[in-house]
């Protein structure tokens, strides 16, 4: 309602104006002469004034403007993306600087720094948050968005207004969007022999990737990914030239020693020493079936099984990658609870291997060690274990994501009552200062 404004008080002047009295033709050298003597003495019109006043304050009525600033919920991505530079200034500092102004005008806020774990300051009056605001630096991982919203929420009910760079979350009642199409290249996932580099930019480009000291040359489709195979199976990477986002630039690939807790017995202990494993804690072999869900990685082989079925099927799965189990005799073993599911399975459905998150629960030792898939099998369960990869961000983090239009919290009004009163009261003044004339 706001444009209002000018057309409405433009209009009680016109008519005001037109309302004073007419010039008479006699009178014409009377005032001219009055006006040339007061030509520069401008006189205060105080009705139009009033009248001016009135006006406005009736525009700002309909408005309903709050009568004081609202506290607030201010969440700030504070993820990988965020330190991405656009014209010399990072994401995070256009959004501080969007979120300032709001943040200082608060009676009360919470600040929520939403990093993977997001983090809360407050409740405080909002100039007392200004130096922890300014103080927020970009993380190397994601942003728990909706997370850092619900715990803002749970410390203050106040409308919520999230800085980020990527789509609002749902439910918010208001957005600081920040940030364009910057051109980015990363480093997006790395394995044994294998990098792949993402292209956040809406053109293609060329890669230049150092690998343990050789240079190589990649194109990258935009907003896509390419990969670059046969290289060493432990590296570190580099990516060569300058763009928006350092943090995505070095990783590597590495393998480690395993901790493993084995039972007594000859076979194993022969298998995991072939597999650069150690004693320790981190992964536990257990001969026995399981309970529920372990606690930690664990490797199951049953006691004892039933009389031997082929296998007849088995799922798509990284423990199973290039294990040829297809028409190989297994005991099945006891069924374990849930959550554990098969992995492959016999004549009937019976269950002949079975997996979960972190758990792998297999047939009876004596009918594994002479199977050529079972070295294999046991690779592929302790191998995520072993991997450690460094400098890696996620890859939504490097195609750098897109922001939407921003919006504001609506205010909760109260002020049009007020604005009502003040325009009836300034029109009871001018009438009682210029009353109207009868007309006979």
């Amino acid at each position: 309602m706001l444009w209002l404004l000018l057309p409405v008080l433009f209009l009680i002047y016109v008519l005001y104006r037109r309302g004073g009295p007419r010039p008479r033709p006699w009178a014409g050298v009377w005032l001219w002469r009055r006006g040339r003597a007061r030509r520069f003495r401008p006189r205060l019109d105080l009705r139009l004034l009033l009248l001016l006043l009135a006006g406005a304050a009736l525009v700002l009525a309909l408005e309903d403007p709050p009568l004081l600033p609202s506290p607030l919920v201010l969440v700030v991505d504070a993820s990988a993306s965020m330190a991405a530079k656009e014209r010399g200034r990072t994401r995070l500092d256009l959004a501080k600087e969007k979120a300032l102004p709001l943040l200082e005008r608060a009676p009360e806020a919470v600040l929520v720094a939403a990093g993977e774990t997001p983090m809360a300051f407050g409740p405080a009056p909002g100039v007392a948050l200004r130096g922890r605001l300014l103080a927020l630096e970009a993380e190397g991982g994601g942003a728990d968005l909706e997370g850092g919203v619900a715990l803002g929420r749970r410390l203050l009910k106040a409308p919520v207004v999230v800085a980020t760079d990527g789509p609002p979350p749902p439910g918010v009642e208001g957005y600081l969007g920040v940030g364009s199409g910057a051109e980015n290249l990363g480093l997006v996932a790395v394995a044994g022999g294998f990098l792949a580099v993402g292209n956040g930019g809406f053109s293609p480009r060329t890669a230049r990737v150092l690998v343990e000291g050789r240079p190589y040359t990649l194109p990258v489709p935009p907003r896509g990914y390419a990969r670059l195979e046969g290289l060493p199976q432990t590296f570190t990477a580099r990516l060569l030239g300058e763009d928006a986002l350092a943090l995505d630039d070095t990783a590597g690939f590495a393998l480690r020693p395993l901790g493993v807790r084995l039972p007594e017995e000859p076979a194993l202990k022969r298998l995991f020493a072939l597999l650069g494993a150690r004693p320790g804690e981190e992964v536990r072999v257990a001969v026995g079936s399981p309970e529920g869900a372990p606690e930690r990685p664990t490797l199951y082989l049953a006691r004892e099984g039933g009389a031997p079925t082929a296998v007849l099927s088995a799922l798509p799965h990284p423990l199973l990658e290039g294990v040829a189990l297809l028409g190989a005799r297994l005991p099945p073993p006891p069924p374990p609870p849930p959550p554990w599911r098969p992995l492959a399975e016999g004549e009937g459905g019976v269950g002949l291997i079975y997996w979960t998150e972190g758990g792998l629960y297999l047939p009876p030792l004596s009918a594994l060690q002479d199977e050529p898939f079972f070295p294999l099998l046991v690779y592929n369960f302790l191998k995520p274990y072993r991997e450690v990869r460094t400098g890696l961000l996620r890859p939504e983090e490097t195609l750098l994501p897109t922001p939407k239009e921003s919006f504001l919290p609506k205010g909760q009004g109260g002020g049009g009552r007020f604005f009502a009163l003040l325009a009836f009261g300034l029109l009871l003044l001018e009438l009682a200062l210029w009353p109207r004339r009868r007309v006979a």
